[in-house]
């Protein structure tokens, strides 16, 4: 991923956290650098592999607590992939998920008609929809050649 696009999701970050008042430490800038820098939907214990590199003394729970009050406060969002484990997301433009159900690969999908569904509150009985988005599975390019 380009450096300068890594760059600008960091400064937003710092910014929206600034403004949420929430304290910009070097471990969460950390944290959420690892997860802007790709678009792999990386688990925790990913991000956590990583960040141990360069914060030998960071403990997993401080990733999994950071990436919980992170998705809490709207700066990232969740991925649940098929009842496996939580994957991340650093971008929050509008946009959809395909796992591949053989090796768990995540990628986004970008469809303008997938962001069009019509979903109304008489749909969802009491429920008054604020969003959505869709996880849609299958077998990747890859697992399918096999």
């Amino acid at each position: 991923m380009n450096k300068a696009i890594i760059q600008e999701r960091v400064n937003e970050f710092i910014d929206r956290s600034k403004d949420l008042g929430i304290k910009v430490t070097p471990q969460r800038i950390a944290i959420y650098r690892e997860l802007a820098s790709t678009d792999q939907h990386p688990s925790t214990e990913i991000i956590y592999k990583k960040i141990k590199d360069y914060y030998p003394n960071i403990s997993l729970t401080t990733v999994y607590r950071t990436l919980e009050t992170f998705e809490k406060l709207g700066l990232i969002s969740v991925v649940n992939v098929l009842y496996n484990a939580a994957r991340y997301d650093a971008n929050l433009s509008p946009h959809h998920h395909i796992v591949c159900t053989e090796c768990k690969k995540v990628e986004d999908v970008y469809d303008d008609s997938l962001n069009n569904l019509d979903i109304s509150n008489k749909t969802l009985g009491d429920y008054k929809v604020e969003g959505y988005s869709l996880l849609l599975s299958g077998v990747c390019k890859s697992c399918g050649s096999n």
